[in-house]
């Protein structure tokens, strides 16, 4: 999915976000996040704040 321009802006002007992850048997798991930058047109980079659980949820289900 291509990130639009209010993403974007939103990333510019972000320190902080919430990512929302579930694990396989649909647990949900939501943790604080650092918000970098986005690259390409589609990615955005977050810093991994000691959050195991988020970090397992995405390689197992990467949608």
């Amino acid at each position: 999915m291509e990130l639009t321009t209010e993403i974007k802006q939103y990333v510019n002007r972000s320190v902080l976000c919430w990512l929302a992850t579930v694990s396989t048997e649909n647990v949900p798991n939501v943790s604080p996040k650092e918000v970098f930058d986005y690259y390409e047109s589609d990615k955005i980079i977050i810093a991994n704040i000691s959050s195991p659980q988020t970090v397992e949820n995405i390689k197992r289900n990467n949608n």
